[in-house]
């Protein structure tokens, strides 16, 4: 097989994963487990950015098991708030990927 026609089939195939991953925001949105968390001024109104640490949930995946959560804290994301309230500093949300920025609701 020629070079060339190795680097068109590579190519194709790398058209085709991005139309998949653009396809994909149909069904839904991407989601990440966060905990808020104050970088330098925590905000005080309730639409603004809000900074985050993702979360990694674990535990026995057995049915009444608890969870436990650990905070990856050298990892930092801004999720902007829909909702009409602040959350506290160390609230879990779950963000949702909109437009490109991580979005969640949160009313108290």
């Amino acid at each position: 097989m020629s070079e060339s026609r190795i680097l068109r089939d590579r190519q194709e195939e790398a058209e085709a994963a991005f139309r998949r991953l653009a396809a994909s925001g149909d069904d839904g949105s991407t989601a990440m487990l966060v905990q808020t968390k104050a970088v330098a001024t925590y905000p005080t109104s309730a639409s603004a950015f809000f900074a985050c640490s993702p979360l990694r949930v674990d535990g026995p995946e057995v049915e009444g098991s608890s969870a436990s959560f650990s905070a990856d804290a050298s990892r930092t994301v801004f999720a902007f708030n829909l909702g009409a309230k602040t959350p506290p500093v160390g609230t879990k949300l779950l963000v949702h990927s909109c437009g490109g920025r991580w979005t969640f609701r949160y009313d108290g």
